[in-house]
Parts: C-alpha cells; structure tokens; sequence
C-alpha cells in the first residue's frame, strides 16, 4: 500500500475506503483497457497474423500501467486532513475532506504537495538550564497545543512547519525565563504561560499554525536553593504571623480604649463584680473584698493577713 509523506515529516498509510475504490478503479480500467486491446488484436490479426499476438501482449501491459495511473489519481480524504495542490509547480488549492481526483496527466498537470493534519496537536518543550533575571539557574518544561491553520502557508512556506514552531517556542521559553525573577517564575505560572502564548502565536502565524494555548509543566530548581527558600518561607510566615498577632493586639488596645470611655463609674463597679463572680467559679480561688464599708486604718494588715492565712490583727 502507497506512503505519503505529510508536512510534519511522517508518513501516513492509505486509508482503507481509498485503497478499496483505488482498487475497484484499477480492475474496471484494466477490464476496460484490456478489452480495447483484444478489439485491436483482433483487428490487427486480419490485417496480418503476426500483428495479433504482438499487438495483444504491447497492450496487455499499457493496459496494465494505464489502470495503475488512472487508480492511482483517486484520493479520499477524512475530516481532519487537508491537501495542498499544484498545477506545475504552482499552488493552486486545498482539497478535501471527501473524494476528489488529482490528475498529474496532460492538460490539469496537478500534483499533491502535502497532505497536512489539522487537528490539534502537542510538543513538549524542555529548555535547558537558563538564569533567571536574579541569577538562578532553572530548567523549565512547558506544554504546547497547536493546530494548522492555513494549510498553505503550512506546507509551502517551511520545510517543517512542526519543528519550526517547537524551535520557536523553545527559544521563546529561554528568553522569557531570562527576564523573570524565580518567585514570580514559580508563583505566577499562568502569566508566564500567557506571555509565552503570545510569543509563540507570533512567531508560528508566519508558519500557518495556530498556537491554542501553552502551559508550564515544571520548572526544575537547584536542591540547595529548594532548602533556601523553604527557610526563607518559614520566615516570612513567622514574620506574618507575628504581624497580624500585633494588629490584633492594637485592635484590641483600641477597643478596650472605647470602651473605658463609655464606662461610667456605676458600670465600672458593676464591671468588676462580674469580674470577681467569674474568677469565683474557678476551683482553688481566693477572693479578698474590702473597701464596702470604708477603710479602717488596720484594714492594709488584715488583709494581708488573711490572704497569708494567719489571725494577725484579730481582736481578743
């Protein structure tokens, strides 16, 4: 079964409808062809006897290539395939999906070019190791989905249109690598898979190829720098913590501040026996009250005393 060579450099065989009708073709033109030939033959006998088998086996074999040529002009193509024509060297369309006929035979002269997929298709990118813009050596892999857009420009206008645009692509990795810092490298991926996008998409237009997005797959980081920046990490999360511990603190100091402003000395004192009632309930507690019904001038001493457990001061 016959090969054809498509724009990306592989080959793709024949597929089975074509290479049944092509068949079909070849056995209803060699039929046809043959029995021209044996009409000849006969006509050829009655002219001279020698000439009848002569004229028999000269056209049993152009009836053989002629079959062959004209099978072999049929072509079927699917949905997601395309076929850059030329009529003497010269572009003169795209064909398909569906059946059509190439003749490369006086007077059409057309020829097929290429036969180009236009369903999306992925490359895998890997830069070698590029510094960053704070001189950090990182490998980076990336992702791209591409489609042939215009099949002319695909197979005409770049030997390869495949490896013209990972080239492409991998020379824009290295150079957007280059002019970012690793933290936002890391952190901000989409962004850097955008700014690639944009590139890419530009350089592969010219090709005919239609960039539908680009990712970043992984970016390879030194072991030694890996541990430097998780301290460093653990220290911007302490440092934040503490941070929000002291903006709580200040908006606590700020609350408690208007709230002693509001407090009247009735609610102050109503305050603080809410207090004491609470700090009651704890197992263990002691609470000494004074100052209810004025302050004698032994009242320093007994309570000491009685905080201390002892009957220093206690009348007779």
């Amino acid at each position: 079964m016959a090969n054809i060579t498509i724009g990306s450099g592989t080959t793709r065989s024949l597929n089975t409808v074509q290479a049944f009708l092509r068949l079909v073709i070849f056995l209803f033109s060699l039929a046809v062809f043959f029995g021209l030939t044996i009409l000849l033959s006969g006509i050829m006998t009655a002219v001279a006897p020698f000439l009848g088998p002569a004229t028999l086996a000269v056209g049993g074999f152009v009836s053989l290539i002629l079959a062959i040529m004209v099978s072999r002009t049929l072509y079927v193509i699917p949905e997601y395939e395309r076929v850059v024509l030329l009529r003497l060297g010269k572009f003169v369309g795209v064909k398909g999906p569906g059946l059509f006929w190439v003749i490369p035979y006086p007077p059409f002269f057309r020829s097929v070019a290429a036969i180009l997929d236009i369903r999306v298709q992925t490359r895998i990118i890997k830069a070698a190791e590029t510094l960053t813009r704070d001189n950090v050596p990182v490998g980076t892999e990336a992702v791209i989905f591409m489609r042939v857009e215009d099949p002319e420009r695909a197979a005409l206008r770049v030997a390869n249109y495949n490896e013209a645009v990972f080239q492409a692509a991998n020379s824009a990795l290295k150079d957007t690598v280059g002019t970012m810092d690793l933290s936002d490298l890391l952190g901000d991926r989409q962004t850097v898979s955008d700014k690639l996008k944009k590139i890419i998409d530009s350089a592969a237009a010219s090709f005919g190829v239609d960039v539908t997005s680009v990712e970043i797959t992984d970016v390879h980081v030194p072991a030694d720098l890996i541990q430097e920046l998780s301290v460093l990490a653990q220290s911007r999360r302490a440092a934040q913590a503490k941070i929000a511990e002291a903006e709580a603190e200040k908006q606590i100091a700020e609350k408690l501040s208007e709230a002693s402003e509001s407090l009247t000395p009735r609610a102050m004192e109503m305050y603080r026996l809410n207090v004491l009632e609470r700090l009651g309930r704890e197992e263990g507690s002691q609470i000494v009250v004074y100052g209810l019904g004025g302050r004698g001038d032994d009242m320093e001493t007994t309570i000491s005393a009685a905080a201390a457990g002892s009957t220093v001061g206690r009348p007779g």
